[in-house]
């Protein structure tokens, strides 16, 4: 029992010292923890039983588990590729030759490329197209506000085409269609020949848009005759079409420096000859609105004409010169006609009915002689045919060829219309003239009907005289309320469409 006894004491003492050492064991692993959690700043807490991960440090990834890269060579590029070095990846070694691989890769991106730009440009076309139709929506808004204001006999007035234009506004005018047939002019077309032709009565429109006189004004040739042009003071030629909702003035021509002094169209009614104090003549596209050819001379351009058979070939004239003209080469004359003696400053000039022969006047009056007033030339020769046409001490403005007979007609400063023959000797019939407006210097113009049987001349005084061609008498005295009607036109379809322009800048269509 002792020895029992003495055996249990001794293990009870073990076993105390046993639970101390335990003890201190647990209180240094304690306090080792705490040391670590103070050390990590205290953001980490005790996992006693294995919950909390977030604690544990990732492992760093050994270097078997790390991706291996791989660059694929091209002639004309590189590409880059990572590959996992994982156990489906392991026996994977890159080919030495992988063109065929990039080039498979430059067409996709060929053709992604390619598909960005047909939509870049749809997006612009579209934009475009937005952009166009919202000016001229614009535009068509402008013109329609500019409506015609009805003043009694005066007819209407447009308020258009002002002289200064922006160069938006001409791109507006060019976008309109010019040449066309116009719903106006198309009944008539096939009647050209059974035209029978009345005096004007009323004012049919007016536009109020020029600031300086107006020299000319022409209608165009068939089927284009709904449009007309005006050459001003201003240094423009402008072309109208006044049957129209939009603006009448459809192009301006500012092509010139100074006045123009006479213009007039093409046989085929797309192109303007001018002619210009600048010194110069220009050839017009009249739709582009561009310069074709200029003809440059030494002195003012007064006059200007284009051959009725040849469509390249033009005269000008000029102080005691004209020139002849070949559009397809404009840097010098292919023809010259000059003459011993001064004729002065050409104030018109007239073709025949053929084009062998023109028919020149000048400004030049000596006291004691009257010749080389009205000259008759050779085209082809440039020789001087006639210079005895016109024996009387006045000048002439205006030559016009009359459509029916074999005459033409000169505006005399004496106040009357003389009458000649287009054959030689060019004799001027002194029994018949037509006489009754004034011009009081004024370089005032006439017209003839398209059938011959009327002539129309302006008045210093502002009224358009009416002549019956066969008897030479007055039919007819329209007041316009121009103080000058310095020029005539009448509409080659339309049977008592007349153009007229005035002094003061006005243009008035009577009918």
């Amino acid at each position: 029992m002792d020895l029992l006894k003495g055996y249990s004491d001794d293990s009870g003492t073990e076993d105390a010292e046993q639970c101390v050492e335990n003890d201190e064991e647990s209180r240094s692993a304690v306090g080792s923890s705490k040391k670590t959690e103070l050390n990590s700043g205290g953001h980490s807490a005790i996992d006693f039983f294995g919950l909390n991960d977030d604690c544990e440090e990732e492992p760093e990834e050994p270097p078997s588990k790390k991706t291996k890269e791989y660059k694929i060579g091209s002639k004309g590029s590189e590409v880059q590729v990572e590959v996992p070095d994982s156990d489906f990846w392991k026996n994977f070694t890159p080919p030495d030759d992988l063109q065929e691989y990039s080039g498979i890769l430059k067409k996709n991106k060929d053709q992604h490329l390619h598909s960005l730009e047909g939509k870049r440009e749809r997006v612009q076309s579209f934009q475009q197209n937005c952009a166009q139709q919202t000016k001229r929506r614009h535009f068509n808004e402008r013109g329609i506000h500019e409506k015609i204001s009805h003043s009694g006999a005066q007819g209407s007035s447009f308020r258009t085409c002002h002289s200064q234009k922006s160069p938006s506004t001409n791109v507006e005018h060019t976008q309109r269609q010019l040449f066309y047939i116009h719903s106006k002019i198309s009944p008539h077309l096939t009647k050209t020949s059974n035209i029978q032709n009345r005096y004007p009565q009323k004012i049919e429109r007016e536009v109020d848009d020029y600031k300086e006189t107006v020299n000319r004004v022409v209608w165009n040739n068939p089927p284009y005759c709904h449009l007309f042009l005006s050459a001003s003071m201003d240094g423009s030629v402008r072309i109208w079409n006044i049957w129209t909702q939009l603006s009448p003035c459809v192009q301006s021509l500012c092509v010139h420096k100074r006045a123009v002094k006479d213009a007039v169209w093409s046989q085929d009614g797309r192109h303007v000859l001018s002619c210009s104090y600048d010194k110069t003549a220009k050839w017009i596209d009249v739709d582009k609105g561009s310069v074709l050819s200029t003809f440059g001379q030494s002195s003012f351009v007064t006059s200007c004409k284009v051959h009725p058979s040849d469509p390249h070939l033009s005269i000008t004239g000029g102080q005691n010169m004209i020139h002849c003209w070949d559009n397809r080469h404009s840097q010098s004359p292919c023809r010259t006609y000059t003459y011993k003696d001064s004729f002065g400053q050409v104030q018109d000039l007239l073709f025949s009915r053929d084009g062998d022969i023109f028919f020149s006047a000048g400004d030049e009056i000596s006291r004691d002689t009257a010749d080389r007033n009205i000259m008759a030339w050779d085209f082809r020769s440039t020789s001087a045919i006639s210079n005895q046409i016109y024996q009387e001490r006045y000048s002439c403005t205006r030559l016009k060829l009359h459509p029916t007979s074999g005459h033409f007609l000169a505006q005399s400063h004496g106040n009357y219309i003389a009458l000649f023959s287009v054959n030689k000797p060019f004799k001027m019939n002194k029994a018949k003239r037509f006489e009754g407006h004034k011009l009081s210097g004024y370089s005032i113009g006439f017209d003839i009907s398209p059938d011959g049987s009327l002539v129309l001349s302006g008045d210093s005084s502002g009224q358009v005289f009416c002549y019956n061609f066969q008897t030479g008498r007055i039919i007819k005295k329209i007041q316009t309320g121009l103080d000058v009607v310095m020029d005539v036109s009448f509409n080659p379809v339309l049977s008592s469409t007349t153009a007229v322009c005035g002094w003061n800048g006005k243009i008035q269509v009577l009918s």
